[in-house]
């Protein structure tokens, strides 16, 4: 969980709104999150453990660095023209951006002010509250599928499985005709069984704004390796 007072400090009467948020990288000239060359944030803290993630520092609330939407605005001025040119735009990606929605929200709003495309790189896991305000300025939605529970997943009754975060966040998405790029990192053994695949096939489906689905081998790095001599 993300610490209120690096999030959501007020500003005094007459102050800019200026929020600051926990950041662990950037990456200025990206690509992959989204079309043409892309600014990505990578954001600190995610409530989730996937067997798919490499970075342990990414996992907790303390850590990152914190930067303000003002310092990541500076510095994203000095890539603009690449981002114009290629069509791409500024990447907000995780850890979990959700767990940051009001620090996000207010970097993408001074994005939209500069002309810049925004794009949300999430697994759809967080305050469906907080996520609605943040994807009114959310050019494209970068939905992580690999953690999808297909258990008892029914896709003609999405609006009934209303105890899943995910499926909440996928509705709010219909709803308010966000594109979407889905992604899926195949993890053997755990989501490359033929019904998982079937399922999470229905789900993508369900969405009439999905251009594309980018399906990913499974990082070996991420894997336990057995200790020397067990």
């Amino acid at each position: 969980m993300t610490i209120p007072s690096d999030v959501m400090r007020l500003p005094s009467s007459g102050e800019p709104r200026n929020l600051s948020g926990r950041v662990h990288s950037i990456s200025a000239r990206g690509t992959g999150a989204g079309p043409g060359v892309r600014f990505v944030i990578f954001l600190h803290g995610c409530p989730l453990r996937c067997a798919s993630c490499t970075d342990d520092e990414c996992k907790g609330s303390n850590g990152g660095r914190l930067d303000t939407v003002e310092k990541l605005i500076d510095r994203i001025a000095q890539y603009a023209d690449y981002m114009r040119v290629s069509g791409g735009g500024v990447t907000v990606a995780g850890a979990e951006p959700l767990e940051q929605a009001q620090f996000v929200r207010e970097l993408f709003r001074r994005c939209h002010d500069m002309g810049i495309r925004t794009a949300l790189d999430t697994t759809g896991i967080g305050n469906l509250f907080a996520a609605r305000g943040l994807l009114h300025l959310t050019d494209l939605v970068v939905l992580d599928m690999t953690t999808f529970d297909a258990n008892g997943f029914d896709a003609a009754a999405l609006d009934r499985q209303a105890a899943s975060p995910r499926v909440r966040f996928a509705s709010l998405l219909r709803q308010m005709d966000k594109p979407v790029w889905m992604r899926f990192a195949v993890i053997p053994g755990i989501n490359d069984n033929p019904a998982h695949v079937e399922a999470l096939a229905e789900f993508a489906a369900s969405f009439p704004d999905v251009e594309r689905v980018d399906v990913i081998p499974f990082q070996r790095m991420a894997a336990v390796e057995p200790k020397f001599g067990s």
